[in-house]
């Protein structure tokens, strides 16, 4: 049976025999290869469920009576399928001819380019999700009955858009939260989805540092 990439890897510092330069070269060339294709395959796999997430979020919607909210959220999700897609189809352009160190080196280098470009869209991306789900609370009926509750226990004369003031304001702070959070927030999502992949690169650079040395 063939060696997978990781048990070769391990086996090439186990055995002395096998640390010849070439070897660890090639050991180098091909597992860096695998951690690329790997994440490289993990986000095209997220496109599509964004693409499929988006038709089924539409649908939902459209059966539980809101369907502007679905069409409004499939609206703010297609930049995010654009850029992810155009994102993605700058790796073509990393040779795999170059050493495994400058090809990994050029892949995290688009990697963090990339993250950075989708944490300033997402910093539209969160503030506005927010806005469609609380306009659609308040216009709901269920939201119509809370609101006159939250009025019959907190009386005001101040009104805007048809709404207390206080409730403006709060929807307005948590606007702001996202907008002021929504770097960090769109890491740590990013961290649970890809943290273990991005680990092994980053080990993988640090290995390779090591014996450039």
């Amino acid at each position: 049976m063939t060696k997978s990439i990781e048990t070769m890897w391990k086996d090439g510092f186990v055995n002395e025999a096998n640390l010849t330069a070439p070897k660890i070269n090639d050991l180098y060339n091909r597992k860096s290869e695998n951690i690329v294709d790997k994440l490289k395959n993990m986000f095209d796999i997220n496109i599509k469920a964004i693409m499929v997430g988006c038709v089924i979020m539409f649908v939902m919607m459209s059966l539980i009576g809101a369907p502007f909210l679905g069409l409004y959220i499939c609206v703010l999700l297609l930049p995010l399928i654009i850029i992810a897609k155009k994102e993605l189809k700058k790796t073509v352009n990393l040779s795999k001819g170059q050493s495994s160190y400058d090809y990994l080196m050029s892949f995290n280098t688009w990697l963090q380019s990339s993250i950075d470009t989708y944490a300033g869209y997402y910093k539209i991306f969160y503030p506005l999700f927010f806005l469609g789900m609380a306009v659609q609370a308040v216009v709901s009926k269920i939201g119509g009955k809370l609101i006159a509750m939250l009025v019959e226990k907190i009386p005001t004369d101040i009104i805007l858009f048809g709404l207390p003031y206080y409730l403006i304001v709060a929807i307005a702070i948590v606007i702001l939260f996202f907008a002021r959070y929504a770097e960090a927030i769109y890491h740590w999502d990013l961290s649970i989805v890809y943290g273990r992949q991005f680990k092994k690169l980053e080990e993988l650079i640090a290995d390779m540092e090591e014996l450039r040395k």
